[in-house]
């Protein structure tokens, strides 16, 4: 089966791994230039930020197996068991509110688990998908959908994936709504709602600081990580600085310049008063961040047996990594038994 997945997320890379390994022809579609999703590294030569999710911690013994495995190959290792948390008036030395766990880190950023996971999909970068045609009953074609992509071409599947935020599965969704029973899909994603994030990256001449990361519980931030705590390699002392989704909500048409000011100012307060004079910033603004009101299953099917179609992400069962994985994993595996059991009926 040839498989088009849209959105090169955590879920749709382990969908179109898992797919890809059971045999079918797996091609990957994604607007942006590196993989991934929320696993996002930006990268000064040795120097990294994780400016998406700052780490990984599991609680599925699925999503933990796949955390060992990505040990045994270097790309993880265990960073911390606890943070400080800043309550919105004073700083605790762990936070009381989350148990202790292992949280994981990447030696070289989060980014690398991304790319180990292309190497069995075809992957189309910077290539935007501005909608779905179903062929279905025109037998004149080979394949039952067409995605359409931003520059004209088309790429002509059997099955297609959406592994994007709901927001932009529902824009993709209304092109093939006419033609399909998506209306369904359509009106249980339209409820999906959003908590956005800046995420600040800042450089430092400084000394590292003995913390790992601070959790934030106030109105301006959600978390201060020392990215230079995460690797020896690091030339200088990077953080990363992440709003809260209130602040996010408040300033997201304002100048960028103040709002860089503002979180610096804060993660100065909270931490150290340094924090407010980098020598140099990058401002990530992210509009879909967190689902705010998650599914509850691990993903949705379009229920047509000759156009199979799936939505996946990080917005079913949960809205984190591991909610991402395990929404990729069961689709995959559902389709792997379910096609292979077709084909043998056939």
């Amino acid at each position: 089966m040839v498989i088009g997945i849209i959105g090169a997320s955590l879920s749709g890379l382990i969908a179109g791994e898992k797919l890809a390994r059971a045999g079918h022809d797996v091609t990957l579609i994604e607007k942006s230039r590196e993989l991934g999703g929320r696993l996002a590294t930006h990268r000064i030569d040795d120097d990294f930020f994780d400016y998406g999710v700052p780490f990984l911690t599991a609680q599925n013994r699925k999503f933990q197996s796949f955390i060992d495995e990505l040990q045994s190959k270097d790309l993880l290792y265990q960073w911390a068991d606890s943070f400080p948390l800043y309550d919105g008036s004073q700083l605790h030395s762990i936070n009381p509110n989350r148990p202790k766990a292992a949280y994981y880190a990447g030696k070289d950023g989060l980014n690398r688990v991304a790319e180990n996971l292309k190497r069995w999909i075809d992957i189309k970068s910077e290539e935007k998908a501005g909608g779905l045609t179903h062929i279905g009953a025109d037998r004149s074609r080979k394949r039952a959908w067409m995605i359409n992509l931003t520059d004209i071409t088309v790429f002509e599947c059997d099955a297609v994936i959406l592994a994007t935020p709901a927001t932009e599965a529902y824009g993709i969704l209304q092109t093939a709504q006419d033609e399909t029973p998506a209306r369904r899909i359509i009106r249980v994603i339209d409820e999906i709602q959003y908590q956005p994030r800046f995420a600040l990256m800042a450089s430092y001449k400084e000394e590292t600081p003995s913390w790992k990361g601070i959790e934030c519980n106030d109105n301006t931030l959600a978390w201060i990580g020392n990215e230079s705590s995460k690797s020896e390699k690091q030339s200088a002392t990077n953080i990363v600085i992440h709003s809260s989704a209130q602040f996010a909500r408040t300033y997201a048409e304002k100048d960028l310049d103040e709002v860089a000011h503002l979180l610096l100012e804060k993660a100065a307060d909270i931490a150290e008063p340094w924090l407010a004079h980098p020598k140099k910033t990058y401002l990530r603004h992210w509009k879909y961040y967190r689902a705010r009101n998650p599914l509850e299953d691990y993903f949705m099917e379009l229920e047509m047996e000759e156009a199979p179609l799936a939505l996946i992400g990080d917005y079913f069962k949960g809205n984190s990594a591991e909610a991402a994985y395990l929404s990729g994993y069961h689709l995959a595996d559902y389709w792997i038994n379910k096609y292979a059991t077709a084909e043998a009926e056939n």
